[in-house]
């Protein structure tokens, strides 16, 4: 933005442009230190929910231990033989028991009893894929390694938790008229999928290994040292 050639002023919008360029701190957060802050929380919280899911167990009962055994394939007592003409009857209130008594298995187990409540296809690898994505999206996006992948991920994880567990209750309820935990679910799985989201797209930051790898080849050519404009004098000879 320079002098017109008639000797006339810039235009406002070159004014307002010289004074902004200065504040170089705010560009420089927003493109490197907003984006790793964020990558910080996201690990922050999804590598210790991913950890807890596969690492540490829990005890089920009831209609949830009874789905995991359904899931599972596991059983509470060796195959009994069956006598003639009950092979077709219903389960005795015995053998419901039986099925339903306490079971310790892994936390990822309890999200695979939410998804088959829902009558989604493969609860278990589903809960396997979540809490694997968790531990390992959330710890690879702490350094900004094949960041809006894991981030595609995360987000998705989140809009299922929303859709499955907040978003039923909001049909019954106003916003207004949550319970103090339930809102502070909610309000979490809102966070965590709209940060995640913007990963995907905004991308790591410059503070991470995807711009060391990848920024120079994904930089668009406009960004490259710009030569200037071209003087039709400079081609005579």
């Amino acid at each position: 933005c320079s002098a017109r050639e008639d000797g006339s002023e810039p235009p406002v919008a070159c004014e307002i442009a010289t004074e902004v360029a200065p504040m170089g701190f705010s560009r420089v957060a927003a493109l490197h230190l907003f984006p790793l802050l964020v990558r910080i929380t996201l690990c922050a919280v999804f590598v210790p929910a991913g950890w807890s899911k596969i690492m540490n167990r829990a005890e089920f009962s009831g209609p949830a231990a009874a789905t995991i055994r359904t899931l599972t394939g596991a059983s509470t007592a060796d195959a009994k033989p069956v006598v003639l003409g009950q092979e077709l009857s219903p389960p005795s209130d015995a053998a419901r028991a039986e099925s339903e008594a306490p079971l310790e298995a892994r936390r990822l187990y309890g999200l695979a009893v939410l998804l088959h409540d829902h009558e989604l296809p493969y609860p278990v690898v589903q809960a396997w894929l979540a809490a694997i994505t968790e531990l390992v999206g959330g710890g690879l996006l702490l350094i900004g390694f094949f960041s809006r992948i894991w981030a595609v991920g995360l987000s998705v994880a989140m809009g299922f938790a929303f859709a499955l567990t907040t978003l039923p209750i909001l049909e019954t309820v106003s916003p207004l008229d949550l319970d103090v935990p339930t809102f502070t679910k909610a309000a979490a799985q809102v966070a965590l999928f709209t940060l995640s989201l913007g990963i995907v797209l905004t991308g790591p930051g410059g503070l991470s290994i995807d711009h060391a790898v990848f920024g120079a080849a994904a930089r668009p050519a406009s960004e490259e040292e710009d030569p200037g404009p071209h003087d039709p004098e400079d081609d005579e000879v």
